[in-house]
């Protein structure tokens, strides 16, 4: 196998953090992950305690890597809003590529047993709703300052409570005399 991240032909099986098994670069550190064996090895082990993560996740602003397995290029995948990192995935190969730190990462993040929801287009997708979400919010308290926007905010959820929200929503849009 060559190692998608540094090309490095010097790759051998491991059981990284947690007793994962996968396919380790000894030259950059990463670490191939296939997801069948992923799924076994969730299935035999119990609760791993998050540990603490101290290192660093860089903004990944390198182009797409190639799948060693199939040479076909992999899509970056958001891990999640609140966090730079992002995982190389070949859908073809069912396969995540870890740069060095980055499965610890999803461990200290407590998502070491969600990694085939991070993969999904379900997971994708809900990000992309919660961070258009962020920035209209972002948006409207630009707009209307951060007292204003939350009384707003109050005001709607007590709105959408009213059986005759529709009348009351006609009146306030009339002009008072």
């Amino acid at each position: 196998m060559i190692c998608p991240a540094c090309g490095g032909r010097h790759v051998a099986s491991v059981k990284i953090e947690g007793g994962l098994p996968a396919e380790r670069c000894k030259d950059c550190h990463g670490a191939w992950v296939e997801l069948e064996r992923y799924r076994l090895w969730r299935k035999r082990t119990p609760q791993l305690a998050a540990p603490e993560y101290d290192g660093e996740i860089s903004q990944a602003s390198e182009p797409a890597r190639v799948c060693p397995n199939t040479g076909r290029l992999m899509t970056r995948l958001k891990v999640s809003n609140d966090n730079p990192l992002r995982l190389d995935y070949s859908a073809m190969a069912q396969a995540v590529w870890f740069d060095k730190g980055e499965w610890e990462r999803v461990l200290a993040m407590g998502l070491h047993d969600q990694l085939d929801a991070i993969v999904s287009e379900r997971w994708q997708s809900d990000l992309k709703r919660a961070a258009a979400r962020e920035r209209a919010e972002h948006a409207m308290r630009l707009r209307f300052g951060d007292d204003a926007y939350e009384q707003l905010v109050h005001m709607r959820a007590w709105l959408a409570q009213q059986p005759n929200q529709s009348d009351m929503m006609a009146f306030l849009n009339t002009k008072a005399d």
